[in-house]
């Protein structure tokens, strides 16, 4: 077989990564974040099924450009020294000791992908959803079902975007199942004119749940190439993450991160727009991750959280999407968390029988960051290679909590119990708050192998309490050009979605002294551990609305009973899934029982009103009076406003309390109608308002009569439906009365011919539905339309 080599271009690779690191290591810009680039796919169609197509079976590769050139190998804190690597601080992290012997709890184990083709790496990647497990490397994929049998493949990537132009199989593929929507996500960047641009993001969505059936595919086009693209599932859209370099010179240019229509993608819609944001090369930000959610998806409105690892700290960014105008979209720094110290200088992983050593990237966050909403808190998890002393790597993790006021370090710990070194790890949460991490294990005195180790979320805090299991031991060593050599850019842990306490893991090992990489899967859990979690559709009601509860079990006998109650009192079953209406915001318990044992989990159901409105009392001020308050209030409203019949206006017309300024006419009229309105909170869909009547009086001394032009003042208005006209400047003059209400109905009507320039008329309306009513005063030449409330 022909084999690659990465000899060509190492002293192109060794002056680019020079500059690289000491463009990385000038710090951190707060102020670097690009406006939001937008674009729409430059390619769309729908592909036929997978299982249809004509396959196109990966081909023997000429890929030493990947090596040499695409910058995954890179170092953020600068490539270390030997010295560097032995003297690593003392983690005050570190576990040194293996967690309790349990019983092996591995599930299924079977042969994934190997190489066929003479990628080095193969960058093992996969997910499971409910009926398939799809693993990708570089370039080829291949799709089985759950008891390990191969239904496609190994079929090149490339093959998915087959007949699209500028589609070429460069890899750096990952897949993602989209649990809230039962489809998958398959992307794979093309270099078709390296090292010159434009460059390609392929991406491709299933139409079904099924991954051989047909695909909506998306082809994006880009002027610098994202190298090292990482995927996230979220509400509204799908994110990524890339590191940027620039076409002809390749020299790295920062960050970005990416949000893809997730709605539009989903339908095959092929305006599906793409917004970017970019980080210069001066950020210290490398390798960010997206969040990407499992189970249940976080409120709408939630942003996707982009993260790093660097410096002792992990950095969050928020990246708020606004797909109806997209200029509003921002990616924020909103969070640092330090963490504690580590040392991410590393200069390889050492193997059995040889002295070439693996490449460790350490430091950096290891794909994915797993995001999981619960009822009473939301994580994220994370894991990064780092230095526990005489160059040992270790497996750093992390779980993040955010309970409602923030995101915080919940709990972190380095895993090393022994003198083996671990890396290239990947890390997930399930739905009981169980954390399991799967990585490689090498030493002088141990080949490349594959294991995992866990814990249960009532452990210790910071520790893995899980008795590490081998998924394989490896029987060879890699063997391949330069130093360090290529062991791939990441691993995959993921969730099954039908068993929530089910993890599924991939990674490669080495049978031969060899380049030939194997890739194994394999499905476990911690024990058979019960546990029952609690969800509730929709979680958010308005009064009267239902909402249905679900309880689902996991782990222990697989029999299993349910007991409900509630906070408040009132409601119980032992329906596993209920409809409630409560009444008022309600915290609902379940207690779940296998026979053996109990667990409980508790979800709340929040209960919107429709709003309310109370503009207030009537008031009467001084004509002279040029401004005065107003005060609103209301109940279970989104957002208030404040209208005038009137021609004057309010200092802010969106708050409760606003002060209004008379116009002209207001003063004239001797007075104004305001109305106060409440908007509702979804899912309440009325709108409540109320009405204030300002009266303008005359302070003594100044009189009605001032007024000798035409026009007429209502007194009181609002009124109980007696009150007084006073008409000014109609002397001599047939003078029509005519009240009529909302539909336009008279309900009163007199004439006189007033003698002098004002006359008072007195009307009786008792006996009328309050509401508002319109006045008009009519002479032969001239007339004018009042508004009158009866309250």
């Amino acid at each position: 077989m022909q084999q690659t080599t990465k000899s060509n271009h190492m002293k192109k690779f060794i002056a680019l990564l020079g500059i690289l690191c000491c463009v990385i290591s000038t710090g951190f810009a707060q102020t670097d974040v690009s406006k939001p680039i937008v674009q729409s796919p430059t390619y769309f169609d729908v592909s036929p099924p997978l299982r249809d197509m004509v396959k196109q079976y990966p081909v023997k590769a000429d890929n030493s450009w990947k090596d040499g050139i695409v910058k995954n190998q890179l170092y953020p804190f600068g490539r270390p020294t030997d010295e560097e690597s032995k003297s690593a601080p003392v983690d005050p992290s570190v576990q040194k000791w293996y967690g309790r012997g349990i019983m092996d709890t591995t599930i299924m184990n079977f042969d994934g992908n190997s190489n066929t083709e003479g990628y080095v790496p193969p960058d093992t990647y996969g997910e499971v959803g409910p009926n398939h497990f799809f693993q990708v490397v570089n370039c080829h994929y291949s799709i089985y079902d759950k008891s390990g049998t191969k239904l496609l493949g190994p079929v090149a990537n490339s093959s998915v975007w087959s007949g699209m132009s500028n589609n070429h199989n460069d890899g750096d593929a990952t897949i993602s199942y989209d649990e809230a929507a039962d489809r998958w996500l398959f992307t794979q960047f093309s270099l078709p004119n390296y090292p010159n641009g434009p460059f390609y993001q392929m991406i491709a969505v299933s139409q079904t749940p099924d991954p051989t059936g047909s695909w909506y595919r998306y082809q994006y086009t880009f002027t610098s190439m994202g190298d090292y693209p990482k995927m996230g599932v979220w509400p509204d859209g799908y994110y990524q993450t890339v590191n940027r370099f620039s076409a002809g010179s390749i020299t790295y240019q920062g960050i970005g991160a990416l949000a893809y229509n997730r709605a539009k993608m989903l339908t095959g819609d092929p305006t599906a727009e793409m917004i970017e944001f970019t980080l210069s090369s001066s950020n210290e930000a490398y390798a960010m991750l997206p969040s990407d959610c499992d189970g249940t998806f976080p409120p709408v409105g939630t942003p996707n959280y982009v993260c790093y690892h660097s410096n002792n700290h992990i950095r969050i960014y928020e990246y708020h999407v606004d797909w109806t105008n997209t200029a509003n979209s921002t990616f924020t720094n909103s969070l640092t968390l330090p963490v504690n110290s580590f040392n991410g200088n590393l200069t390889g992983i050492p193997q059995k029988n040889t002295s070439k050593t693996l490449d460790p990237i350490p430091g950096r966050i290891m794909y994915r960051l797993p995001f999981r909403y619960f009822s009473t808190h939301w994580s994220m998890v994370a894991s990064a290679t780092v230095n526990v002393g005489g160059g040992v790597a270790g497996i750093r993790w992390y779980e993040l909590r955010n309970t409602g006021s923030g995101w915080s370090i919940y709990q972190q710990g380095t895993y090393s119990p022994d003198g083996n070194c671990r890396w290239m790890g990947s890390i997930a949460i399930d739905s009981n708050n169980n954390i399991a991490i799967g990585y490689s294990i090498s030493s002088s005195s141990l080949y490349p192998s594959i294991r995992y180790t866990g814990r249960l979320a009532t452990d210790a805090l910071g520790t893995m309490t899980i008795g590490e299991h081998g998924v394989f031991n490896g029987s060879g060593y890699e063997n391949y050009a330069g130093s360090p050599l290529r062991w791939g850019d990441y691993s995959g842990m993921s969730v099954d979605p039908v068993q929530p306490t089910t993890f599924w893991y991939t990674q490669e090992y080495m049978t031969g002294n060899n380049q030939n990489w194997h890739t194994r899967i394999a499905s476990f859990n911690l024990g058979n551990i019960f546990g029952v979690s609690a969800t509730a559709t929709p979680s958010t009601i308005c009064l009267s609305q239902s909402s249905q509860l679900n309880a689902t079990a996991n782990g222990g006998s697989g029999t299993y009973t349910y007991a409900w109650t509630s906070l408040p009192a009132g409601f119980t079953s032992n329906i596993q899934n209920p409809v409630v209406t409560p009444a008022v915001t309600t915290k609902y318990i379940v207690t779940g029982n296998d026979g053996a044992q109990s667990k409980t989990d508790t979800v709340q159901v929040t209960v919107n009103g429709e709003p309310t409105a109370n503009a207030g009392p009537n008031h009467a001020y001084p004509n002279t009076t040029p401004l005065f308050p107003v005060t609103g209030s209301g109940t279970f409203y989104s957002s208030v406003k404040w209208l005038t019949a009137g021609d004057g206006y309010f200092n802010i017309d969106t708050v409760l309390n606003s002060v209004y300024h008379t116009g002209p006419n207001d003063a004239h009229n001797g007075g104004v109608l305001l109305t106060f309105e409440t908007y509702p909170i979804a899912p309440c869909t009325t709108m409540a308002q109320d009405t204030v009547f300002i009266t303008l009086t005359f302070p003594v001394g100044i009189t009605a009569n001032t007024y000798v032009g035409f026009g007429v003042n209502i007194i009181p208005n609002p009124s109980n439906g007696t009150f007084n006209l006073v008409i000014h400047g109609v002397k001599d003059m047939e003078t029509k009365v005519i009240i009529s209400d909302i539909t336009g109905k008279t309900i009163f009507q007199d004439q006189d011919r007033p003698t002098g320039q004002e006359f008072t008329k007195a009307v009786d309306l008792t006996g009328y539905p309050k509401g508002i009513y319109m006045v008009k005063i009519q002479t032969d030449t001239q007339s004018i339309t009042k508004k009158l409330v009866i309250q």
